[in-house]
């Protein structure tokens, strides 16, 4: 597992996350999930590095942890909500996308968080992933993974151990096919998707006066 260590960004109100093992900077971490349904639910975090990579134009995103719903006792939604809860604490994620709208689900988060120590004053919040009312949503998951894999033009990092290269390479042709069918490839897409749709605006200079701030207080990607 890579543990991350979140840190003040270029200015007081940007964030970094550092992975001192890999030797990487993080400018966002995030997380994508797929609701349980006929197939246990699944949840991936990624990182997009600092710096852009010069040749490809392309920031570089790495698959940092994954829940998989079928190594969760039961196999419920509620066990998932708890282990996407831990992960969120762990990264200290803001944004975790997916579908909010079912109506099931909507239900069981809302008294989830009210279980919660602050009574859900802190608790768990799902984004709307990029075209997530769209009945091609999944599609456009599919495609962006696959445009980030494409050889000699990655810049997409599944990780040694994660279950996500073999999910791929045997879910065989997928386009049209239903997001709660393939919860991995969905929960990766919805992740992958969000940070390729919206950009963060660069974050200008520091006054020269703020004295206390250091340009090379961390080193992106060499």
């Amino acid at each position: 597992m890579i543990l991350l260590e979140k840190r003040i960004g270029r200015t007081r109100d940007s964030v970094i996350w550092i992975d001192a093992v890999n030797d990487r900077v993080y400018r966002r971490v995030v997380a994508g999930m797929q609701w349980p349904g006929p197939r246990p639910g699944f949840a991936v975090i990624v990182g997009e590095e600092d710096n852009e990579d010069p040749f490809l134009h392309e920031n570089h995103i790495h698959v940092i942890n994954e829940a998989d719903g079928v190594n969760i006792p039961g196999r419920d939604a509620l066990g998932f909500m708890r282990r996407l809860s831990e992960l969120r604490g762990l990264y200290g994620i803001e944004s975790i996308y997916g579908n909010p709208n079912i109506k099931s689900m909507q239900s069981m988060l809302s008294h989830f968080n009210e279980t919660l120590p602050d009574k859900g004053r802190n608790g768990l919040h799902i984004e709307s992933a990029p075209l997530i009312d769209d009945k091609r949503c999944f599609d456009f998951c599919v495609q962006i993974v696959r445009k980030r894999l494409v050889e000699g033009r990655k810049t997409l990092h599944l990780g040694k151990e994660s279950r996500l290269p073999g999910i791929l390479s045997s879910a065989g042709e997928v386009m049209g096919e239903k997001a709660e069918d393939f919860p991995a490839i969905a929960a990766l897409g919805y992740a992958v998707g969000a940070l390729d749709s919206w950009k963060p605006l660069k974050a200008p200079l520091p006054d020269r006066q703020q004295t206390n701030y250091n340009l090379f207080s961390y080193q992106g990607r060499a």
